[in-house]
This record gives structure tokens, sequence and C-alpha cells, in this order.
């Protein structure tokens, strides 16, 4: 079986964070600052993200998939959204292949969507001998 490769492209919230012995000081203190940190982002920036993660975990419930998130405002961003011919975040390819762009409305419709394209490419490449 080949790897499956999942690239998204977006713009995703950024945790920053301490190392793990001040971060149980800070618990200690009921001091919560990822909390604080996610109330400063857009509504719409946390959806889109809760809904990759979706897309995410209902793809890993069915195969094995290597899964690269790219933040769109990087060198690396730019390059692929060049690549994929879009603008429209979030970008979602499977092995190279671009299958969605702009807002996502069902990320599990879109797992299936995805998972078809996998198995549709799988069974063309098999080879059966007797």
């Amino acid at each position: 079986m080949k790897e499956i490769k999942i690239e998204i492209l977006t713009l995703d919230p950024i945790m920053l964070g301490h190392c793990e012995h001040c971060e149980i000081v800070w618990q200690s203190f009921k001091f919560d600052h990822k909390k604080i940190q996610l109330k400063e982002y857009p509504q719409e920036m946390l959806e889109t993200s809760a809904k990759i993660t979706d897309f995410i975990n209902a793809i890993s419930k069915e195969i094995y998939a290597k899964v690269i998130i790219t933040e769109a405002l990087t060198l690396r961003g730019i390059f692929k959204m060049i690549k994929y011919r879009s603008g429209k975040l979030p970008i979602i390819a499977v092995n190279g292949k671009k299958i969605s762009q702009g807002s996502i409305e069902d990320p599990e419709k879109l797992a299936l969507e995805a998972l078809d394209l996998i198995k549709a490419k799988e069974s063309r490449t098999e080879t059966n001998y007797p």
C-alpha cells in the first residue's frame, strides 16, 4: 500500500507556551494562558481549525495517512498556494491532488470524498495475479 499524504494549507492559531515545568506551575495557580490566547483569535479562524481537526479525525478512523499542515503565510505556504492555484483557504490535497479549497461545510462528507478518491486510486493500481 502506497503512503497516503494529506496536505492542509491554512491560517492556523499559533499557541505560545512554556516549558513543561513552567506549565505545571501555571496550572497550579489555575492560570490557563491558552484560553486567553484563544480569545484573541477571530471566531471564524477557530471554527475552521475545528473543522480541519474533525476532517483529520474522520480520515484517521479509516486509514493511516501522513498529515502535513502548512501555515499559509510562510514561503512554503505561498509556494503551495501557487502550486494548487488557489488563494482560498484552507486548501486540502490528497497525494498532491487538490480536493477542497475555501470554507469546509461538512468535514465528515469531505473525509468520505477523500477516502473514495484514495480507494479508487488504490484499486486502479492493484494488479491481480492468479
